[in-house]
């Protein structure tokens, strides 16, 4: 028997009733743009300590991270009619390893909430686009935490 995904079945479910799907509500909002802003000065803050490729992979998923915290923005805004004001985060204290592998899992939650919140009738479009961009950025996580266990 496959397993199956109880929170996506009931947005289906919700879809077939002509129920609205999940929409972000404004806290969670804050909590991604929050998150998303971390991930963005965490990638810089690591690319210093990764050289060629990997430095320059590391500056284009910050520059990613940041244009996904002002498009989590400008939804907050056309929702709420108020431009958020979110704490700018500093950077986690860690190892370059321990740091990939925290950014690691926080992209995997990132996807999880955009891929939810993709049936958004009015901003699904941009939840996806950020959702397939995160997968990406997990793939190139776990090349790096590939190259730095390979390095020892």
């Amino acid at each position: 028997m496959l397993p199956y995904d109880a929170e996506k079945t009931a947005q289906i479910w919700k879809r077939v009733q002509g129920q609205p799907a999940a929409v972000p509500d404004s806290s969670e909002l804050l909590i991604m743009i929050a998150e998303e802003w971390a991930d963005a000065v965490t990638y810089l803050h690591l690319s210093r300590h990764f050289q060629g490729r990997d430095s320059r992979v590391l500056r284009e998923m910050a520059y990613q991270e940041q244009a996904h915290c002002a498009c989590l923005k400008g939804i907050y805004t056309m929702i709420t009619g108020d431009h958020p004001h979110v704490h700018v985060p500093g950077v986690s204290k860690g190892t370059p390893q321990q740091l990939l592998r925290q950014c690691y899992n926080r992209e995997l939650q990132c996807i999880t909430r955009y891929q939810v919140w993709a049936d958004d009738p009015v901003h699904g479009v941009s939840f996806s686009r950020m959702a397939e961009q995160e997968q990406s950025h997990s793939h190139m996580l776990l090349q790096l935490i590939g190259k730095q266990r390979a390095k020892r």
